[in-house]
């Protein structure tokens, strides 16, 4: 077992690559919601079975893609999520909902969707994108 354990990190590797080495899907999507952020840093993350790739882009936005190239996460610490990013009918939700307020950030998987309000709030939907849950979280002093 402590065997297990132990070779557990040798499974685990980032690897920094190219820009033009992320699935086409993730470069269109990376051009056309950032087009004119600088690209800081493309990294291919292997855990075990898992890959996943990582954009880290000019002010501090960072971007995760899967082995296919679907987008999982869009974090926009100092600005705002791009609307593209965000489904239409949470769009319209957050619109009735939430006038104003800007997604920092955003997360998704078959099932669910999360996102960072700059309230404080996040919020959950389903894959139907139904709310389905509403935590507010301590904002951070500037």
């Amino acid at each position: 077992m402590l065997a297990v354990l132990l070779a557990l990190p040798a499974f685990a590797e980032d690897i920094e690559i190219q820009f033009e080495q992320l699935p086409e899907r993730s470069r269109n999507v990376v051009l056309k919601a950032f087009p004119e952020t600088k690209i800081k840093k493309v990294e291919m993350e292997r855990r075990a079975s898992l890959i996943q790739y990582e954009v880290k882009l000019a002010g501090d936005i960072k971007m995760q893609f899967n082995k296919e190239g679907y987008f999982t996460e869009c974090d926009c610490p100092k600005g705002s999520v791009p609307a593209m990013l965000i489904p239409e009918k949470i769009r319209t939700y957050l619109s009735k909902e939430f006038p104003g307020r800007t997604v920092k950030r955003i997360e998704h998987d078959n099932k669910l969707y999360e996102l960072l309000l700059d309230n404080g709030y996040e919020l959950s939907f389903n894959s139907s994108y139904r709310l389905i849950d509403i935590d507010i979280t301590q904002q951070d002093e500037e």
